[in-house]
């Protein structure tokens, strides 16, 4: 073969490679920054805020409960009695604080369902947005102004699925973190504060109060 032919078909060879591999190289960090730019979206619209927002439901309800009906188990339980107050003040708190909360809760679920992880709706969003649809009724018998002391006419018939909706959105909040300081390239050793403080949340983390908590 003519050297200089076969010159010219070397070039054009490392050329196809060269090619070839800045086109792989590209595709792979086009996934790259797609599937960033979707964890991204997923912490700051969805997870980010349901770990929020059901961290505040949280502790709404232990200075409810700590100053209302102290102690373990559900509020309408027998012993003590309840008393019409008691009714009042359950209706207060459930109207102003915890359901306008809740119904943020399903409002992400709603408008943000693209967002979630798993190829079908987990069974704590869908028990959210049930437990939120089931106390309209309540909130409007509530608004006739008869203060009833049964148990079924104060709650939604589907209770709301705290320790299953605390652990959900932390786990996938901690998951997706350690998804997006990996495609970062920033997934070594933890990041540490001036303090030595590990940042981050541990799916661990989740206190242990969640795990024994009703609101019923």
């Amino acid at each position: 073969m003519d050297p200089t032919v076969a010159a010219a078909l070397v070039g054009v060879g490392a050329a196809l490679f060269g090619y070839f591999v800045k086109y792989a190289t590209d595709i792979r960090l086009a996934q790259r920054n797609d599937r960033l730019e979707r964890i991204n979206r997923q912490l700051s619209e969805f997870y980010g805020p349901l770990l929020a927002l059901t961290r505040a439901s949280d502790e709404s309800w232990q200075a409810f409960r700590k100053r209302y009906r102290p102690g373990a188990g559900s509020y309408w339980k027998a012993d003590p009695p309840l008393t019409a107050e008691d009714a009042l003040v359950w209706r207060l708190w459930m109207s102003t604080v915890f359901v306008p909360v809740h119904r943020q809760m399903m409002e992400l679920v709603l408008d943000h369902a693209d967002l979630i992880e798993e190829p079908d709706m987990p069974p704590c969003l869908l028990a959210l947005c049930a437990h939120i649809a089931g106390y309209q009724a309540v909130l409007k018998e509530w608004e006739r102004g008869e203060v009833s002391m049964a148990r079924e006419d104060n709650i939604s018939v589907v209770n709301f699925p705290g320790d299953e909706l605390a652990t959900y959105a932390a786990e996938a909040f901690t998951r997706l973190k350690a998804q997006q300081a990996e495609l970062l390239g920033t997934n070594g050793a933890r990041r540490r504060s001036p303090g030595g403080v590990e940042r981050g949340l541990p799916a661990s983390a989740v206190p242990s109060r969640w795990l024994s908590r009703t609101k019923s």
